[in-house]
């Protein structure tokens, strides 16, 4: 048995319990500044040589308050999308088994800090 979850099964844990005919109305412009986020990120990661080093993968995401990659991705998932998920999706992540996948990902380690070395 695997000790950890892929990514791409972290993102699809609990999707099957929503209908795929459900759907939600959202303002377009939250929805592209989503989209934009995730094209970002796709930009960067997607050619090694934007990050050679773990120090330039730290300068594209940032710190807090900086207004680099990290900032906007917390924008869009605790902001703009909070407002496009339904109260019953919200819920299901306080109970936290819905859409949390019972293997802790891979880069979770048994060490103290939780994070692989």
């Amino acid at each position: 048995m695997p000790e950890h979850s892929t990514p791409k099964q972290r993102v699809e844990f609990g999707l099957e319990t929503i209908p795929p005919d459900r759907t939600v109305t959202v303002s377009l412009r939250d929805l592209m500044f989503v989209h934009q986020t995730l094209a970002e990120f796709v930009q960067f990661f997607h050619q090694p040589m934007h990050y050679p080093d773990l120090h330039a993968v730290e300068r594209f995401l940032g710190t807090r308050g900086s207004g680099d990659a990290f900032d906007v991705l917390s924008e869009s998932v605790y902001k703009r999308m909070h407002d496009m998920l339904p109260p019953d999706i919200h819920e299901a992540f306080g109970e936290g088994e819905r859409f949390e996948h019972p293997l802790p990902p891979s880069y979770y380690d048994s060490d103290d800090d939780n994070v692989a070395s």
